[in-house]
């Protein structure tokens, strides 16, 4: 018998069939570019998404001139100036109280040595900063301070807790606090009289903030 046109082979497949098939494909090709667009926007979005998350970077710490380094270091040291003429004032007052045989009240005197222990506390972070350098030729030397600082936070506290006749007689180891402000004052280029320096302070911030008042600093016990 001929084989008609129709007749195929077993595994053979139409034209038509072949072309269903490409269509079909075809047909689905749209889909998944589409599904591999969001892909990559969701992946873009998430991204983005973690970039504005991430913390900025650490500023540099800056650089300081020795012109700079002076106003850094009476910024920080001329308040413990003004803490040491308020403790003054109370130790004279203790020390009269108890000549007399006075049952003095110490609380003013406590509170006086705590803001001094405050003042020296604040004073020796400040010049830890960690956003400043120091100049290298005056770096020694504001260490130096900086530990004294750290010294007579810990002696104002303990002398804060003293009995009125304790705390009348007692000698205030202030040596190294005042060499090394000493040192630090001449490698800064500052006045050699720490009321002087302070009072240039003031009047430099008075200035800078138009006519306000700053602090007189004074001479205090150590005079930083």
């Amino acid at each position: 018998m001929e084989r008609t046109a129709s007749a195929r082979r077993p595994g053979t497949t139409s034209a038509a069939l072949r072309d269903a098939g490409s269509r079909s494909r075809a047909a689905s090709s749209p889909l998944q570019r589409s599904r591999a667009a969001a892909a990559l926007v969701a992946a873009a979005t998430v991204a983005l998404s973690l970039a504005a998350c991430a913390p900025d970077p650490e500023p540099e710490p800056e650089v300081l001139s020795v012109t700079e380094a002076g106003g850094v270091y009476l910024e920080a040291v001329c308040p413990v100036n003004a803490a040491w003429d308020e403790a003054d004032v109370e130790i004279d007052r203790l020390r009269i109280g108890v000549a007399r045989g006075e049952d003095f009240d110490t609380a003013p005197f406590a509170e006086a040595m705590s803001a001094l222990a405050d003042a020296s506390g604040e004073a020796a972070e400040q010049l830890d900063a960690g956003d400043i350098v120091w100049p290298e030729e005056a770096r020694d030397e504001i260490e130096e301070v900086r530990v004294t600082l750290v010294a007579d936070r810990k002696q104002a506290l303990a002398v804060a807790e003293l009995p009125a006749e304790e705390a009348a007689g007692y000698m205030w180891d202030g040596d190294a606090a005042r060499d090394a402000a000493v040192a630090a004052r001449t490698v800064l280029g500052l006045p050699e009289d720490p009321a002087a320096a302070c009072a240039r302070w003031a009047e430099r911030r008075a200035a800078e903030d138009g006519g306000g008042a700053g602090s007189d600093g004074g001479s205090g016990e150590p005079s930083e």
